[in-house]
């Protein structure tokens, strides 16, 4: 049996986009109040790449909200999926020593990423 991993760039992307949605916000837009291209926010989004620091805050500027709100809606997320065992993990970079240990170790999990997690988590949360 395998064991589902989640990122927590994976998470960043689902909040950020809720977070948008509830403004009605298009990514379009929201890539631009950012200064990225419509791709490159969707990549942010979708979990498949990370956000610098630089970009978390200027999400929450183009939302209006916190970091702290952002960074506790993550903390929120992540506890939600632990209990459901899930392992959240950072995302492997390629300049890292784990980079180099994953690609030659046996992974057994399989990460979520973009809609499926967003699906996931709107899920577990409607739970309650």
């Amino acid at each position: 049996m395998s064991i589902q991993k989640v990122t927590y760039s994976a998470i960043l992307g689902v909040v950020l986009s809720n977070l948008r949605k509830q403004q009605s916000i298009e990514q379009g837009k929201m890539a631009e109040l950012m200064g990225l291209s419509q791709a490159s926010y969707s990549r942010l989004e979708a979990g498949k790449a990370t956000f610098s620091i630089d970009q978390m805050y200027q999400a929450a500027i183009a939302l209006n909200v916190s970091m702290t709100d952002i960074v506790g809606r993550i903390e929120t997320y992540s506890k939600e999926l632990k209990a459901q065992g899930y392992a959240v993990e950072p995302q492997i970079r390629g300049n890292t020593t784990q980079a180099s240990k994953s690609e030659s170790s046996d992974t057994t999990g399989k990460v979520i990423a973009g809609a499926a997690l967003g699906a996931l988590v709107m899920a577990l949360l409607s739970g309650r």
